[in-house]
């Protein structure tokens, strides 16, 4: 279901081991890692595995995907353990090169685990872990790297089905690690989060849950409470946020957020809620714009295009939209649409390199596609 006539078409699509839940490609576009989620239904225990493929095109231009290395358990030097499902993956840009791909995963048993792909070795290394809820059976549903000008830190945004998030800072030289907690929680499920950028909002971050409710906390202030909350803007669960911490997204309008909902809107905010300010502000923030997708909007993503988002459909497939700040009747405007070969539910999605892979979960489906 899309407002164009025909979908774009699919260049490569494969069968993917256990059911894929999320992915990333690399800066080339000639790697792919996929994490999977897997319901071991006689016990309920949720496995996961990692699986990269290698994507080749031929001289006839034909792309294709080679199946490389599948990983299923967690391995140091004194055990090893069978890896429990992953629900998304984080590919840490700024410490990405030609040779190394490192990468960050969440499960389903309440962890992160940090890994590195080493082209010399042909192999996915694991390096380690961090138990962020004590409760390994609160599984962390997302993941958000914060972009930083120390080569050397991190930051990272996690959400939680107990309707939690917490802030991780991870010293890349040494392991070295601290988690702050957030105290106000979300009265159900936790779906997402993003961190703030620009002058106001750069120390600011937002989270989305099943409660209909979007939040905004300061880490300048006590994480204790939020500095603005809203239940009242989306008619069902917050699964997406975007804002312009990427750099590329919202260069026409640094002040607007882009949501995504269960009710299958994606959403406009000017979080300018009276006059100059910002948060928290004399009034709400208005849905400038909203447009239904006809799908859960579970994922919204970066293009090679300004003001461009890749979005997971969920239940319709993938799309890219281009956003339009001026012109209340196209706001988004739908740019490219696939369908046939995500019959599930769409989860994944990732944009390098001129190339978009797409991943749908039940029918274990990851495609290749480009824009037209």
């Amino acid at each position: 279901m899309s407002d164009l006539p025909n979908e774009t078409p699919v260049l490569a699509q494969v069968k993917t081991k256990f059911p894929p839940c999320c992915l990333q490609l690399n800066k080339n576009a000639d790697t792919i890692i996929v994490g999977t989620y897997d319901l071991e239904k006689p016990t309920g225990l949720r496995y996961g595995t990692l699986e990269r493929y290698d994507i080749k095109k031929d001289h006839g231009g034909n792309y294709k995907f080679n199946l490389i290395e599948e990983v299923f358990n967690i391995e140091n030097e004194i055990s090893k353990t069978k890896m429990s499902a992953i629900l998304d993956i984080k590919i840490i840009r700024q410490f990405e090169t030609e040779d190394e791909i490192p990468f960050i995963t969440c499960h389903s048993t309440g962890c992160l685990n940090f890994w590195v792909f080493k082209k010399i070795d042909n192999q996915i290394k694991f390096l380690d872990s961090i138990q962020v809820n004590d409760d390994d059976s609160i599984l962390i549903t997302s993941l958000h790297i914060k972009n930083t000008s120390n080569q050397s830190s991190l930051k990272i945004l996690c959400t939680s089905t107990d309707g939690s998030s917490a802030i991780i800072s991870f010293d890349n030289c040494n392991g070295n690690h601290k988690i702050d907690y957030v105290g106000e929680c979300h009265d159900l499920e936790c779906w997402t989060g993003e961190f703030g950028k620009n002058s106001v909002l750069e120390n600011c971050f937002f989270t989305g849950g099943d409660d209909s409710t979007i939040k905004l906390f300061d880490a300048r202030q006590s994480l204790d409470t939020s500095v603005w909350s809203n239940s009242r803007l989306h008619d069902a669960g917050v699964v997406a946020i975007k804002t312009n911490s990427s750099g590329s997204f919202n260069v026409g309008n640094s002040n607007t957020i882009i949501t995504g909902s269960y009710d299958d809107n994606i959403r406009m905010f000017d979080l300018r809620m009276l006059g100059n300010d910002i948060y928290p502000g004399k009034m709400p923030p208005t849905a400038i714009k909203n447009k239904n997708l006809e799908g859960g909007v579970w994922r919204l993503l970066d293009t090679d295009i300004s003001d461009e988002l890749l979005v997971c459909c969920m239940y319709n497939g993938a799309k890219t939209v281009k956003l339009n700040y001026g012109d209340e009747n196209t706001a988004f405007v739908e740019t490219n649409y696939i369908k046939k070969g995500h019959e599930s539910m769409c989860y994944g999605g990732d944009f390098q390199n001129g190339i978009i892979a797409t991943c749908s979960f039940y029918d274990n489906s990851l495609q290749l596609w480009i824009k037209k």
